[in-house]
């Protein structure tokens, strides 16, 4: 199931609809009682009856949430969920995600250019390299939950990541050659 960075959710469907769309049980009761748990889990509480066009951004990403957990998927596939979202609605659904990811014990792949959401979120930062595509580090992330990003571990983290993206720890570009060939820590060299 994907989540993608421009919400999809139906404008002509309810939330309770939204949520609810493919969701397949033996028995209706089933099926409502289903979609009522995921709405509750994403935080909208009253507002099943409410159509897209009346919830914010970040609501609309929270019912989109919602349905591609209601269809109970073994991977959940993020393409920068919260990027067209404003900085305090992505902070609140980053720790929602967690929240989430922490009950529903479901594996998430999420895509991300925000070095600082990667490390919040992720167990391992896949870093991938310029056209052609390709990995150039995975960096696990073995800091526990919730995350400080002001930690020292965290920022050395960051940093770490920045590094092998051939940028300093304020995220510039650093001098050297113009294809982004930079020298690995050792324990990220291949």
């Amino acid at each position: 199931i994907f989540i993608f960075q421009e919400n999809a959710v139906f404008p002509w469907l309810t939330v309770e609809e939204n949520v609810g769309f493919g969701v397949k049980r033996e028995t209706e009761a089933d099926r409502k009682a289903l979609v009522s748990h995921y709405i509750e889990m994403v935080g909208l509480t009253g507002f099943a009856k409410t159509h897209p066009r009346e919830l914010s951004g970040g609501m609309r990403q929270r019912v989109e949430i919602a349905r591609a957990l209601a269809a109970e998927p073994d991977v959940l596939f993020m393409d920068e969920p919260f990027g067209a979202l404003d900085y305090l609605t992505r902070l609140r659904l980053r720790h929602e995600l967690i929240q989430i990811w922490q009950r529903e014990k479901r594996t998430v792949l999420f895509v991300t250019h925000d070095v600082e959401e990667a490390v919040q979120l992720a167990d391992r930062v896949v870093v991938m390299g310029r056209r052609p595509s390709r990995i150039r580090a995975i960096v696990p992330v073995d800091v526990p939950r919730p995350r400080d990003l002001d930690d020292p571990t965290c920022r050395m983290l960051r940093d770490e990541i920045f590094g092998v993206m051939g940028l300093d720890h304020q995220g510039q570009r650093v001098s050297g050659d113009s294809t982004g060939s930079i020298q690995l820590p050792p324990h990220l060299r291949k």
